[in-house]
């Protein structure tokens, strides 16, 4: 398991990783004063600038980014030639990219985007070397840049490109460091400076910039983020649930922070995703089999269809609970649905959770003595290029069945 990246893990596929560069990712916005004459305008500084933030970005996190540029558009029409909006499209951007990681069609862009909104914030930062706004603009852009690479599993560029991100957070707590919201940053880089260089060494000479870390503080901190985090909140809730999951081994607490995400942003499927995956590691069956029920009832309340992939891993965790509790015919079902609906997302042949339901189809197909099913599903689990152990799993049962 690395830390690194928001890759599904083999033990409990549908959660998305923490990652280390996150320990970079700052406010979006943050509330600072003294604003002096003929400076570029800090939007930061208005306070109903804030109350409209606070109020897009939930919409961003609920998935709803017409509304959330509805919000802003007033903004942007008074200042057009801030960077901040070229950021926002990043960020936009960053949520495509995020929500599928088995599809690049969204990465060129996504940097495209970010890159611009560093080097706009580095024209003002030139005359103005401790505009806030522009401080923001390059950590956040330069963070998210770094944990797409950190996805990838390039270590050294993720560090790399996130160095940039982290001296501008360094410096925004030289101007601002009783600010709330930095609980959340200071929370990440002391757990994440902890323990990411005792886990994997490989990153050792290109982390020297990181401090000494402290795994307790980190969370301590988190915990505050969460209490008193004016923008913060939805991200500190996140890396502490994912902490708590990987690496502290408390998930229930995971659980606990996970669903407060789906209960705040129940239109954002990459929460009900992480969350699903946790009652599976919790063998939870029968919440997994209530909460795939109404998580499919919320989407036909909204008259929209479920967003794919999260349908496909929902879908193969209620199978999963459904074969464990030894309903083989509904999981079967479940699982020949979730292959089914893997089948038409990009790169399937490439997924995890599409070799799985596969493999179970046929495995709950032969407990129901139907043969020529099952042998169907093991001939398409072993054409996947994903999860080996499951493949050779499937070889061997159809071995068996031809045998």
């Amino acid at each position: 398991m690395n830390i690194f990246s928001d890759h599904i893990n083999n033990a409990c596929p549908s959660i998305l990783r923490a990652t280390l560069i996150n320990l970079l990712l700052i406010l979006l916005f943050v509330l600072l004063p003294n604003q002096t004459a003929g400076q570029t305008k800090i939007l930061i500084d208005d306070p109903e600038f804030t109350i409209d933030a606070i109020a897009a970005i939930d919409s961003l996190y609920n998935r709803n980014e017409a509304a959330a540029r509805v919000i802003l558009k007033p903004w942007q029409n008074r200042y057009p030639e801030h960077p901040i909006w070229i950021l926002w499209s990043g960020m936009e951007n960053w949520w495509l990219v995020l929500e599928d990681l088995a599809v690049t069609d969204h990465e060129e862009r996504f940097i495209e985007l970010m890159r611009e909104a560093d080097f706009e914030a580095g024209r003002i930062l030139r005359n103005e070397p401790d505009h806030t706004d522009a401080l923001v603009i390059r950590a956040v852009s330069n963070s998210y840049v770094a944990r797409m690479h950190a996805n990838k599993e390039q270590w050294i560029t993720s560090l790399q490109v996130g160095r940039r991100g982290f001296q501008a957070h360094q410096r925004l707590m030289e101007v601002a460091p009783d600010l709330p919201d930095n609980y959340f940053a200071e929370g990440m880089k002391y757990y994440y400076a902890a323990y990411v260089p005792e886990t994997y060494p490989i990153v050792r000479p290109v982390s020297f910039f990181l401090p000494d870390g402290d795994r307790e503080k980190g969370m301590e901190l988190l915990k505050e983020a969460i209490e008193k985090s004016i923008f913060a909140r939805p991200e500190a809730t996140y890396f502490l649930a994912t902490i708590n999951f990987f690496y502290e081994n408390d998930h229930l607490t995971a659980k606990r922070l996970y669903y407060s995400l789906v209960e705040q942003y129940p239109d954002n499927g990459y929460y009900r995703r992480m969350y699903m995956g946790t009652l599976g590691q919790l063998r939870e069956y029968s919440n997994m089999i209530q909460f795939y029920s109404e998580t499919m009832a919320h989407w036909q309340l909204k008259g929209l269809p479920a967003p794919a992939v999260m349908e496909h891993e929902l879908t193969y965790w209620c199978g999963r609970a459904q074969y464990y509790l030894g309903d083989y015919s509904s999981a079967f079902n479940s699982f020949a649905k979730a292959a089914e609906i893997g089948n038409g997302l990009a790169n399937s042949e490439r997924r995890d959770l599409q070799t799985l339901s596969t493999y179970f189809a046929g495995i709950t197909a032969e407990e129901l003595g139907r043969h020529d099913q099952a042998a169907k599903y093991y001939r398409m689990a072993i054409s996947q290029r994903a999860m080996p152990e499951a493949v050779r799993g499937a070889r061997e049962r159809l071995r068996e069945l031809d045998s």
